[in-house]
């Protein structure tokens, strides 16, 4: 995306993403159709209370990206990593406040287990200040987690609709697209001069994040996340960079460190305090 945003502007680029991913789910999809449907004409109770929460979603999605990418215009790669997982903290907050579960002991640890193991692999104030790059990446990190914890509320209208998980999960994950993809259109004019050329970089990244990292990673967090708690989701996704760095090691020939080995096995050890099932006994 870095390589890419050479060539188009963060706002262009995250509009065409969306738009191409949309039009994807529409075509192969009738769940999909009827998902869009419903955010322009929803008649019942049940269809109102999914546009509803699609459309935070969308608003969701939408802007995360967009702050993602702004904020890659001034900050590293490894500092953007390290504050997007903040959302973790995020997450798990915005779970307190809506009810959605209870602050534990287990949830603490994974959640510092986590932050620490981050911080170990990327390293992210090794090479300069703070940024305006990551003020916008730590609103990215705070969106994100009401993406997070929206998810499980969508899926569920969406059943009451559907009474499908699959066509539910298809309805969510496409709808939620074109209504960012329509919320980004309406506002991108007042985001400034936009470009967009079509190079190969570009048109690499713009396939890539379109239909893998959004449209396939979109459709499995919607249909499997609900098995676990949003703040324990949180910790999960955070499993990322430890992917990243095994295949940066194995076909990319970079040296991994002692303490990028240690922060990888902090964050595995986070994901796997949140997974054990014995209830602690104390709660804050």
């Amino acid at each position: 995306m870095q390589r890419a945003l050479v060539d188009s502007s963060p706002t262009a680029f995250v509009v065409v993403r969306f738009s191409l991913v949309s039009v994807v789910f529409l075509v192969i999809s009738r769940s999909a159709r009827l998902g869009a449907k419903l955010l322009f004409v929803a008649k019942t109770r049940e269809e109102k209370a999914f546009r509803n929460n699609v459309l935070v979603l969308g608003v969701a999605i939408g802007a995360g990206y967009i702050f993602q990418t702004i904020g890659l215009l001034t900050t590293t790669t490894s500092k953007s990593a390290f504050l997007t997982s903040t959302a973790v903290i995020w997450t798990t907050f915005i779970s307190l406040i809506t009810g959605r579960e209870k602050l534990t002991l287990k949830l603490c640890i994974a959640v510092l287990c986590t932050l620490v193991g981050i911080f170990l692999m990327t390293h992210p104030f090794a090479t300069q200040g703070i940024t305006i790059g990551d003020v916008f990446t730590l609103c990215c990190a705070a969106v994100f987690g009401v993406y997070i914890v929206w998810v499980d509320k969508a899926l569920h209208s969406a059943i009451e609709i559907t009474h499908d998980e699959h066509s539910a999960t298809m309805m969510v994950t496409s709808t939620q697209l074109v209504a960012a993809s329509i919320i980004l259109l309406v506002f991108m004019p007042a985001m400034g001069p936009q470009k967009l050329i079509l190079t190969p970089y570009c048109i690499g990244a713009l396939a890539f994040t379109a239909l893998i990292a959004t449209g396939a990673t979109a459709y499995l967090q919607a249909r499997y996340q609900n098995v676990v708690t949003p703040a324990t989701a949180a910790v999960i996704y955070m499993l990322e960079p430890v992917v990243a760095m095994l295949i940066a090691e194995f076909f990319l020939t970079e040296q991994i460190g002692f303490a990028e080995v240690l922060g990888a096995g902090l964050i595995i050890l986070g994901v796997i305090i949140a997974q054990v099932r014995t209830r602690m006994r104390y709660e804050i």
